[in-house]
């Protein structure tokens, strides 16, 4: 958690310095919100008007959601070294709440890339209603495993615990990547509780579902997994249909490999 925090940190401080100068301020004209884009030049107060779906629009909410993560991950780092301190959660609704007026009723895409910033998508108002209700089915209530919670051991920015370094690492590319997802959500298959490490939904609302296998050196989880995978097919959770599946190498997870699964086989279904 704490390196995977602390290269988040860097990559998003180095975003940030790139970004554009200035800030946003808005003020009610004729009942509707007019943004300005604010800045000093030659020090002088400048205020321009921006225009509601204008490129500086998106890159002034970017910089705004960077500022905000960036003050949140130093303060987690900071009590990740310390532990035993709360970490405080990096979803958009938490940090829109700590955002100022002018950025709290932008569209949540302005704020995130990857999810809403790919190449090649069109993002038409259904894609972006689309997204938005992955992102509401993701908040709903679900049934969650209750296998072992005392394993449960490593803090995410997403803010719940799971239960290794190599689901913490994803947890923290999904984050940020903006993918909504659940955690353990529960697949019962002839009144058997079982669950995926990570279930998420495709263009059609039907779940598809991520499965990490970090610990396959040990007989009994070994055994486990197998028993999973033979469930899982029986109803049809097969990974050339709808099912991924990653495991540690000599104990550690390919940062890279889990980068590409999120941009090749997650996001292109949402």
């Amino acid at each position: 958690m704490m390196y995977e925090s602390s290269k988040l940190l860097e990559n998003y401080i180095r975003e940030y310095e790139g970004c554009v100068e200035g800030s946003l301020a808005c003020c009610k004209t004729h009942g509707k919100d007019t943004f300005y884009h604010t800045f000093q030049n030659n020090g002088k107060y400048i205020r321009s008007v921006v225009g509601q779906e204008t490129e500086m629009l998106k890159s002034l909410a970017r910089k705004e959601y960077l500022n905000r993560s960036i003050k949140i991950l130093r303060n987690n780092i900071d009590v990740l070294s310390k532990a035993g301190e709360k970490l405080q959660p990096m979803d958009i609704d938490y940090l829109r709440n700590k955002m100022l007026k002018p950025y709290r009723s932008l569209p949540d895409e302005y704020f995130f890339k990857g999810l809403f910033d790919r190449p090649g998508i069109n993002q038409t108002d259904q894609y972006l209603e689309g997204i938005m209700r992955h992102v509401e089915w993701a908040k709903e209530t679900y049934e969650k495993s209750t296998y072992k919670p005392e394993n449960r051991k490593f803090p995410t920015s997403a803010g719940f615990n799971v239960r290794s370094k190599s689901e913490q690492s994803i947890v923290e590319q999904l984050v940020n990547y903006g993918v909504p997802f659940r955690y353990e959500e529960v697949i019962r298959i002839n009144n058997w509780p079982y669950s995926s490490d990570f279930t998420f939904r495709d263009r059609e609302r039907k779940k598809f579902y991520w499965e990490h296998a970090g610990m396959m050196d040990q007989a009994v989880y070994q055994n486990r997994h197998k028993r999973k995978m033979e469930a899982f097919e029986g109803v049809g959770i097969v990974p050339w249909k709808n099912l991924i599946v990653t495991y540690d190498i000599d104990g550690v997870i390919n940062i890279p490999m889990i980068k590409s699964i999120i941009e090749n086989d997650v996001l292109p279904r949402l």
